[in-house]
């Protein structure tokens, strides 16, 4: 998995059905504030896959399922939609950077994500399949 701010020219139903064709996904920047928090998503995805415990058929609807905190991919996609394709973060998996900027009619942003989380960013992802 890779993640990079970028910008695109296109409308943000062109962009979501490119990425659709893709292995990515095309998310509001503020859905995570940080390297950290998309990497602790990854890695409960994975592991949500090898214990067969995952909700979504793709690991990147897995991924995006622990990165919001919802257990169904309609609410994890309607809380993550950008509301900009001025400001959007790709999240790319098991595709080249380059093949994805192209496809999506985007340029990546210099301003790099943060490299740390918040605390109770990363608890809220970790706990967000905890039933009470």
């Amino acid at each position: 998995m890779m993640a990079f701010l970028a910008e695109s020219g296109l409308g943000t139903q062109e962009l979501k059905a490119r990425a659709a064709r893709l292995d990515a996904l095309i998310l509001d920047p503020s859905i995570a504030g940080s390297e950290e928090a998309l990497r602790l998503a990854s890695h409960l995805a994975a592991k949500a896959f090898e214990t067969k415990s995952a909700i979504a058929k793709r690991p990147k609807y897995e991924f995006l399922l622990w990165l919001t905190g919802k257990t169904d991919i309609r609410s994890a996609l309607a809380r993550s939609a950008p509301k900009d394709p001025k400001d959007i973060l790709i999240v790319v998996f098991d595709e080249q950077k380059k093949h994805a900027l192209e496809a999506l009619g985007a340029k990546e942003k210099k301003k790099p994500l943060e490299k740390k989380a918040d605390a109770l960013e990363l608890e809220g992802i970790s706990l967000s399949r905890t039933r009470n």
